[in-house]
């Protein structure tokens, strides 16, 4: 990884604030558009913030153009998640697409198919993973967790499997602190659904920012 000058990352940061402007419509087909989450604009601050991260992960412009289309999926589908507990398939399909052609492009240009079919690999295993849990632990993880997870795999696997195993683990245990915070401070019980969505993106994060 390289240090990206200061006017790439602003261009970063402002082409996912942008992308997620313009998403705005989608985000409120799913929360209420009086919803305190629409009306703070979270998303287009959280875009943003992660667009500084693609920036700063980005070697070349195929993988800035993965890293940027993950930021902003990766923050709508938080929101959503924190408002209505939901991850919808259509923004984690379009996230994962996204991430998917151009890490392929990456790939072709700087011949990385070893890294592509780390993250094609990687993506499966997760998405095996979640399932399984999920089979266990139906009241735990829901089916919306199971496909992103192959989303986050397919961003990790492409760093390594070190961060995959990181940021997985991460991902858990944020969202055991939370609950369990949830639990001391009485405004949740055993049985509070804590959606699992921004864990998954700030444990994958962290494992990433580790990495750098």
């Amino acid at each position: 990884m390289t240090v990206e000058p200061l006017w790439l990352v602003a261009v970063a940061s402002f082409a996912a604030l942008l992308t997620a402007w313009l998403l705005t419509p989608v985000v409120k087909v799913f929360i209420d558009s009086q919803s305190l989450w629409v009306r703070s604009h979270a998303h287009l601050y959280l875009a943003a913030l992660a667009g500084v991260g693609a920036a700063a992960l980005a070697d070349n412009a195929f993988e800035l153009l993965a890293f940027t289309g993950a930021a902003v999926g990766c923050a709508l589908l938080i929101v959503i998640d924190l408002a209505v507990h939901r991850l919808p398939d259509l923004l984690v399909a379009g996230t994962g697409l996204v991430l998917l052609v151009s890490l392929a492009g990456t790939a072709a240009v700087d011949d990385a198919w070893n890294a592509f079919g780390r993250s094609i690999l990687a993506s499966v295993t997760l998405l095996c993973a979640y399932f399984v849990l999920a089979l266990i632990t139906p009241t735990g993880l829901g089916l919306g967790d199971v496909k992103f997870a192959a989303v986050i795999g397919l961003l990790l696997g492409w760093f390594g499997w070190t961060e995959v195993a990181i940021g997985t683990l991460l991902g858990f245990t944020l969202n055991g602190i939370i609950a369990l915070v949830m639990i001391i401070s009485r405004r949740g019980n055993h049985d509070s659904e804590v959606p699992f969505g921004p864990s998954m993106v700030l444990g994958a994060a962290l494992a990433l920012a580790i990495s750098l």
